[in-house]
């Protein structure tokens, strides 16, 4: 099982990483002096800036702004949201115009005041250190020295609208949003000043309005008259106009003769409704009688029948002879002649009604005929008075045209004197729609500097100031700090880390400190890394391996002369010094400098004789460089090298290779070739990321086995800054410290 494939369980499972914010709050942890730094000093400018500035007063005044303007008759009525929103929005720039700041400048008299300022400035004696001065030098530096001499040249107009101008700019208007008070406020390092601009500016405020309400007023009054004027002479004119007409034509109003025609038109259909009535009658009459059959007894219930006293009558006697006539049926028969006399008699009065009946319907035939000629002759009457107006109105169109006009002319002039009557009145009514609720006074004490937000804001300013420099920092920063970092820049494992060795804990030597304190938290890392080698390839341990560096100082002789003397509480263990170019593990074990690899690849000395065992207690070897030869590489790739150290692998069960950089030489990346694995040492805070993944790449270019990297010279201590705790020496009882590198 692979190494790599325990420490980075996912690193190709697609998982992206998360925002780690303790990560953050370490970095900002680490940089605390740094941004403590920035805070103060910030904090020294805001202060400055606090007890050197002009103190700034500001003056307020109260008013009350009604949208509706005043007026004698003025009637309750609804103005829309929409509406007072614009009122107060115009009524702002109004009071922060040019032409109230104008009127202020006079009233006060600034002009005059400015220049008599001018001068007293211009005769006081100037100081060598006078803060005017050294405003006066700056400005010179910047290119305006010469304001101060054209502001004096100026002319009143000009002072008068820079005044203005300056007026304007601290003016500040609120309020009116919620209520109609509206809030003046100016500022100005002259309390009384201020005072006196603020109330200048409302008395002017209110005199704008009025003169612009009465100036409105005025101007619509006399446009009014001149109005009224013309349209008088045009009323005159058509008056006449028509009378002439009329005189010529000889006829009368228009309106009187319209009203003699609608008169008898009205008469006519009435008299149309009433004989339409009428007809209707006679007609349904006349038609039910046209119905019935001649001789039919139906004649008998009509009404007119009915109503006439002759036929009621013979209809009683004839009801009362046919009972007679039944009677004597009943009694004498046909033939007798009371029955015979009866029946006569019965018969004559039914000849009578008869003829009574025939004399009705003959009538009602006679009425139908006259209501229908009725209808006729009203309908005719109606038609002819209806064709004489029409008549009537197309020989008067002239004259109707005449008098519209005519009306028309009266109205129009009418309506414009009703408004000039109004509008004399409103030019007498001098109120405004504009009060002063509340004078400004005299400040007692400044609004600016406000020393507390300026320090609180240097405050806030400079932690942040602080913070972007340290994040900046640490975007910048290229070394590696924890283990972890060497993993994610490298993806590579980390073995472990070496600590780097506090001055009082080093009594010896630092490349055998595993073998003088067998407690130490620095012997307790190499075993570590010494594990995380054996796990590496649990099946087939690595039994050469190579310890080398991208570049120079790195701590890996150290690290691998501890290695070794860490394997060698496992079995024979050989630490072969094989940096050819500048070789130090002599040097540290105090051993000659001439019996070392080379001498015994060269022949002149025996391998027995140039092992050096540096402790009794260890089964540990050395071999150091020996004497350093003209072709380090040729000798390294040469047959001889690698016989010998194939023969060195079965003397012994490990053999831990201390090579040269990577970067400088190749001889590194050609040994990586010949063993079973390669460690690579990089030193905390000081190796270069870019420096590091360059060596790697050069290794695994020629398929050298790089089983992980370990951390050199740590501190842990400062490493919790960067990521979680790193457990020490507190675990042994030894207190974890931090010096300059052994």
């Amino acid at each position: 099982m692979d190494l790599q494939s325990l420490r980075h369980p996912d690193n190709h499972s697609g998982q992206e990483r998360t925002i780690d914010l303790a990560q953050y709050w370490r970095t900002i942890k680490r940089s605390k002096w740094l941004i403590a730094l920035s805070i103060m000093i910030f904090l020294g400018l805001g202060f400055a800036v606090a007890i050197t500035s002009t103190p700034i007063y500001q003056a307020t005044s109260k008013i009350l702004a009604d949208p509706q303007q005043p007026s004698a008759n003025r009637d309750e009525q609804y103005i829309a949201s929409a509406l007072v929103f614009l009122f107060y929005e115009t009524q702002y720039e109004i009071i922060q115009s040019r032409a109230i700041a104008e009127t202020v400048v006079d009233k006060l008299g600034l002009v005059e005041r400015y220049r008599q300022e001018q001068r007293e400035l211009a005769n006081e004696p100037s100081s060598l250190f006078s803060f005017q001065e050294i405003k006066k030098e700056i400005k010179a530096l910047m290119g305006k020295e010469g304001e101060t001499a054209t502001s004096a040249e100026l002319s009143d107009e000009d002072l008068r609208v820079m005044l203005a101008t300056m007026i304007q700019a601290n003016i500040m208007v609120s309020g009116g949003k919620q209520s109609q008070i509206i809030n003046i406020s100016y500022e100005d390092k002259d309390p009384q000043l201020a005072t006196d601009i603020i109330n200048a500016v409302a008395t002017a405020y209110i005199q704008f309005g009025l003169e612009s309400r009465l100036g409105e007023v005025k101007n619509t009054e006399a446009w009014l008259s001149e109005q009224s004027a013309d349209l008088k002479a045009q009323l005159t004119a058509s008056e006449n106009k028509l009378q002439e007409f009329r005189m010529q034509q000889g006829i009368m109003d228009s309106d009187l003769q319209e009203r003699d025609s609608n008169v008898r038109i009205q008469n006519l259909s009435n008299q149309l409704l009433t004989a339409q009535s009428n007809f209707s009658e006679k007609k349904e009459l006349y038609d039910e009688v046209s119905s019935l059959p001649e001789g039919s007894t139906a004649f008998y219930s009509l009404t007119p029948v009915l109503d006439n006293r002759t036929t009621g009558d013979l209809v009683k006697e004839e009801a009362r002879l046919q009972s007679r006539v039944n009677e004597f049926f009943q009694r004498y028969k046909e033939k007798h002649p009371k029955m015979i006399a009866a029946r006569s008699e019965l018969e004559s009065v039914q000849t009578s009604l008869n003829q009574e009946i025939a004399k009705i319907v003959e009538r009602i035939e006679s009425d139908f005929r006259l209501a229908r000629q009725q209808v006729a002759n009203v309908q005719r009457l109606l038609d002819e008075e209806r064709n004489s107006i029409q008549s009537l109105q197309g020989s008067n169109f002239t004259l109707t045209a005449l008098e519209r006009e005519v009306e028309n002319n009266r109205r129009i002039y009418e309506s414009f004197l009703n408004r000039l009557m109004e509008t004399n009145i409103k030019g007498d009514f001098t109120a405004s729609n504009v009060q002063i609720i509340d004078t400004a006074t005299v400040p007692q004490f400044p609004v600016k500097p406000n020393i507390t937000l300026i320090l609180a804001a240097s405050i806030v300013l400079g932690g942040f100031f602080g913070v972007v420099i340290v994040f900046l920092r640490e975007a910048m920063h290229n070394t590696f700090r924890t283990p972890e970092a060497i993993e994610e820049q490298l993806k590579l494992s980390t073995l472990g880390m070496t600590i780097k060795l506090a001055k009082k804990e080093v009594t010896h030597i630092p490349e055998l400190h595993y073998l003088q304190d067998s407690r130490s938290v620095f012997t307790e890392s190499i075993n570590t890394i010494r594990t995380g080698l054996m796990f590496s390839n649990i099946d087939n341990p690595p039994r050469s391996i190579l310890v080398t560096s991208a570049t120079g100082s790195e701590g890996k002789s150290t690290l691998s002369m501890n290695l070794a003397a860490a394997y060698g509480k496992m079995g024979k263990t050989l630490l072969l010094e094989v940096d050819l170019r500048k070789p130090s593990v002599a040097k540290n074990l105090k051993a000659p400098p001439r019996s070392g690899l080379t001498d015994v690849l060269a022949g002149s000395l025996d391998l027995n004789e140039a092992l050096l065992k540096p402790s009794e207690h260890s089964d540990f070897r050395v071999l150091t460089c020996g004497t350093i030869p003209h072709n380090p590489i040729e000798m390294l790739t040469s047959d001889r090298f690698i016989k010998a150290l194939d023969a060195l692998k079965k003397q012994f069960d490990y053999i831990i290779l201390d090579g040269p950089p990577i970067l400088p030489v190749s001889d590194s990346t050609i040994l990586g070739t010949k063993v079973d694995g390669v460690v690579l040492a990089v030193r905390a805070e000081e190796t270069k990321i870019k420096a590091s993944a360059e060596a790697l790449q050069r290794l695994k270019r020629l398929e050298a086995n790089v089983i992980g990297a370990v951390l050199t010279l740590a501190e842990p201590q400062k490493m919790s800054y960067y990521g979680d705790h790193y457990y020490g020496g507190e675990y042994y009882g030894v207190e974890e410290k931090s010096s300059a590198a052994a």
